[in-house]
């Protein structure tokens, strides 16, 4: 049996999160996710993004 429940509960793995209450994700898969994740895990990396954006204000 699969547990879906909203993505707003992950949204602590994005830097700008969006809310998307209307988006159920599989509970077991994304709790599995975030136990092999780094503690801190945030996409898209801050410092990659530092980089993407300092290239486009050149």
């Amino acid at each position: 049996m699969t547990l879906l429940v909203p993505s707003d509960l992950y949204n602590r793995w994005f830097s700008t999160p969006v809310s998307t209450t209307h988006i159920e994700v599989d509970y077991a898969v994304m709790n599995e996710l975030m136990r092999k994740l780094p503690k801190g895990y945030v996409f898209p990396d801050p410092a990659t993004m530092h980089v993407l954006t300092s290239e486009k204000k050149n």
